[in-house]
């Protein structure tokens, strides 16, 4: 039977409000927020859809889908909660034990939603060696960290790597290990008296077991970052070091100089190919990277250079579940520009890798050190 939001707002406003009137006046409010938070929702959902954004971002930001689509869920919930015990009324079904069953049901689909969509709690440790766990704090009273490639990093700033061996210094682990020249990284002959080890890191707000092939005193320790050294197949550590050497002797043969066989730019309206492109060092980093390190980025920057491009970078302080980024991203190139949540990705390395993904990882191209890659490829995406 339909009810009058007049005649439910005169009952509460009467001796005779109950608690009936009281749950009418909740289903007409649920359900004008359902209504109204399902469109915007909606529409903001579109932004994810590059077409849409170009025309309604400013209007309908996808952080309003991520934002209300919570509330959305809690008020559906609820109007639902509601909606079953005035079923149970109507079919003259009465009992406490129901309305008990209604009301703990509800309650636990709304806080199990809402836990959900919760940022995720950091466990007590940021570093895990097998099943063994430590805490890292790099600022900590007494503790210096020294990196082992002071040709790469500027003093202060360090690798995974190093991690390893601030905590073989302080005594926390075993570790044995040599720089293969061959190779241009440090090797790990024996952790805690075993072999073949390899590592997962991600950021703050990145994703766990990304696996990856670069160069583990090359990847640049920032905080927020987990890492977790573990025992690999030899096989797949022995094609990683192999693509190490092919870059080495590609870099020797070039005379010391980076150059790319293959740089690729598919963006949302245009499609570029660039071949033996050698890139020079921008320093846009030089807060964290020597000086004169070649980055994924100076791909771009270099490109520009030479007038084949034309490209915008932004700063990036934060992202929505990243409190730390602090990197530059390509935010245009040519006329295509960030919209929404659409832009340029990026993956680089050695064609053994280029599939299924291991070589697009998220590692910023500002920070990203190239040695001598195969090919460099900017796409356009979604997230």
């Amino acid at each position: 039977m339909k009810i009058k939001f007049s005649r439910i707002v005169a009952g509460l406003r009467s001796e005779r409000a109950n608690t009936v009137s009281a749950l009418r006046l909740l289903q007409r409010i649920t359900k004008w927020l359902i209504i109204f938070l399902a469109i915007f929702t909606g529409l903001s959902a579109l932004i994810y859809y590059n077409w849409y954004a170009r025309i309604f971002d400013d209007i309908f930001p996808f952080g309003w889908h991520l934002d209300l689509d919570v509330a959305l869920l809690i008020f559906v919930i609820m109007h639902v909660a509601i909606g079953s015990k005035f079923f149970l009324t109507r079919k003259k079904i009465k009992h406490w034990k129901f309305d008990t069953l209604i009301v703990l049901l509800s309650s636990t689909l709304i806080i199990t939603v809402i836990s959900l969509n919760l940022p995720p709690v950091p466990p007590p440790y940021n570093v895990k060696i097998g099943n063994s766990k430590f805490n890292f704090d790099p600022n900590a009273i007494n503790t210096t960290i020294n990196t082992t490639r002071p040709d790469l990093f500027q003093n202060g700033s360090f690798s995974a790597f190093d991690v390893l061996v601030h905590l073989e210094s302080i005594g926390k682990i075993n570790l044995s290990y040599q720089f293969n020249n061959g190779m241009d990284t440090h090797v790990i002959d024996s952790l805690n008296g075993q072999q073949d080890w390899w590592y997962h890191i991600y950021y703050s707000g990145g994703f766990d077991n990304e696996l990856n092939a670069v160069r583990m005193d090359h990847y640049p320790w920032k905080p927020g970052t987990m890492i977790n050294f573990y025992r690999e197949d030899p096989s797949y550590i022995s094609q990683v070091y192999s693509t190490f050497e092919e870059e080495v002797t590609r870099l020797a043969n070039n005379g010391g100089n980076v150059i790319i066989p293959v740089v690729t730019i598919n963006s949302e309206t245009f499609n570029l190919e660039f071949y033996n492109v050698t890139v020079t060092p921008h320093n846009l980093r030089d807060d964290t990277l020597q000086i004169g390190v070649i980055t994924a980025l100076d791909v771009i920057m270099t490109l520009g250079d030479l007038g084949y491009i034309t490209y915008e970078l932004e700063w990036i302080t934060s992202l929505r579940g990243a409190s730390y980024v602090h990197s530059y991203f390509v935010d245009q190139i040519n006329s295509d520009k960030t919209v929404g949540r659409c832009g340029f990705l990026y993956e680089v390395g050695d064609n053994d890798f280029k599939s299924p993904g291991i070589n697009y990882i998220y590692l910023s191209s500002d920070e990203r050190i190239l040695t001598s890659p195969e090919y460099l490829m900017f796409f356009w995406g979604c997230l």
